[in-house]
């Protein structure tokens, strides 16, 4: 059912999945955990320099690893303006 035709996309899904448990919205929890995976592998990828096979077999701390990896990395200027934040 079409509610309100300047209603967001997301916020039409969210009132036709309330109406009709079989119009999962796009972003349920699946879907989302879904992206998720696919970023902590691409992380894990970065750490690990190599493939990662999906799904992920074993939980790890991705974001902490990728911190270590990169941390003396320095941060590319997009303008000049920007330096005064990257030191």
């Amino acid at each position: 059912m079409n509610y309100d035709l300047d209603m967001p996309p997301y916020i039409q899904e969210m009132a036709d999945w309330l109406d009709d448990d079989r119009n999962v919205h796009s972003c349920n929890f699946d879907s989302a955990y879904k992206g998720f995976e696919i970023m902590m592998a691409m992380c894990r990828s970065v750490v690990d320099g190599g493939q990662v096979a999906l799904p992920l077999a074993q939980a790890d701390d991705e974001l902490d690893k990728l911190k270590e990896k990169i941390s003396g990395a320095k941060v590319m200027l997009s303008t000049p303006a920007n330096a005064k934040e990257y030191a």
